[in-house]
């Protein structure tokens, strides 16, 4: 299992001595690119770290020389959404009810193993397993209830925002926007990004950068359009593209960002880049309602909408990287 000390930037002391437990999301690779900002704002602070989460996020982890703790995974975004019948929903909700029960006795079983001086997660089953594991936790988490429109989804979001307030010693909320929608209770951190040292005559040469998800338009359509209107789009996840450590540097180089999921919206807040938001599922619908007055950012609905918006946005500005502030926000807890 790999720490920070066993990278080639070499070993640094713990400030106060032991380990920081990191966990992530096992849905989408920004949950574990956002945690391992953190994480290593914690090793840079002093801290060795050990890290867990699984899923699409693992291969961006071991890219930067980190070895994850293995877990079982759960995709309720899938099950929800991704069903066709309300039947199927409810059986796949289901299914991750188990799968989630496997994965906080795992989370358990690990952190009582590891002991850990903190424990820093924005995965619910993490924070479930951080309280009962008795741990000092620190939570993360960007999904208010007003995101919602469906009471299922309102309810589910009640629980997974009411819970840590009272479990965690510090719940962090990173946003975009100002005001509502709010979380009573959190701390409000600015948007999360990986730390990006690039130069700025290294950066590679991107115009515009399209990060789709599983639920977003047609990529390929997408990048037709742009062609036609003389832009270049560089796919990520595409036939030329290949894995890389972070997507940060990409995203500063870009010209224009079209993505649906929020942690590429924060990740191009803190970039400075202009962000189209393509959402296509209820919380990037959400996601979107909360960013479409941001300077810098846009909503559109279909392919139309973001080749209109080709040429028209600012640049965000004013955005701290909030995974510095919750690395801060942490070390200043174990020091007091």
């Amino acid at each position: 299992m790999t720490t920070a000390g066993d990278r080639d930037t070499g070993e640094a002391s713990a400030a106060g001595g032991g380990t920081i437990a990191v966990g992530h999301y096992c849905e989408g690779a920004g949950h574990a690119t956002r945690m391992l900002a953190v994480a290593e704002a914690l090793a840079d602070a002093g801290y060795e770290f050990e890290i867990a989460g699984g899923g699409p996020g693992e291969p961006f982890v071991e890219a930067n020389g980190y070895t994850e703790h293995p877990l079982p995974t759960v995709d309720f975004i899938e099950s929800y959404q991704g069903e066709e019948t309300a039947r199927g929903s409810v059986r796949g909700v289901l299914d991750d009810v188990a799968d989630s029960t496997r994965r906080i006795r795992a989370y358990v079983s690990w952190l009582r193993e590891l002991d850990p001086i903190a424990f820093v997660t924005d995965d619910f089953s993490g924070c479930i397993a951080g309280a009962l594991a008795r741990q000092r936790l620190f939570y993360v988490s960007h999904d208010p209830v007003g995101f919602y429109e469906t009471a299922p989804e309102r309810a589910s979001a009640q629980v997974r925002t009411r819970f840590p307030t009272v479990a965690a010693e510090t719940f962090c909320f990173p946003t975009v926007w100002d005001g509502e929608p709010d979380i009573p209770g959190t701390t409000r951190v600015g948007p999360m990004a990986p730390v990006d040292d690039t130069p700025e005559s290294e950066l590679p040469d991107v115009d515009v950068l399209v990060v789709p998800s599983a639920f977003s338009v047609d990529e390929h359509e997408l990048a037709a359009a742009l062609a036609e209107r003389g832009r270049e789009a560089t796919l990520v996840g595409g036939e030329d593209w290949t894995l890389q450590p972070s997507l940060q540097p990409y995203i500063r180089a870009a010209d224009l960002v079209v993505c649906s999921g929020y942690s590429t919206v924060m990740e191009a807040a803190v970039a400075e880049t202009p962000c189209v938001v393509l959402p296509a599922t209820s919380e990037q619908r959400g996601v979107a309602a909360a960013i479409a007055d941001v300077q810098g950012f846009a909503v559109a609905k279909s392919i139309e909408d973001v080749v209109d918006q080709l040429g028209t946005l600012d640049p965000p500005s004013g955005h701290e990287n909030g995974a510095l502030t919750i690395a801060e926000i942490v070390d200043d807890a174990l020091g007091a």
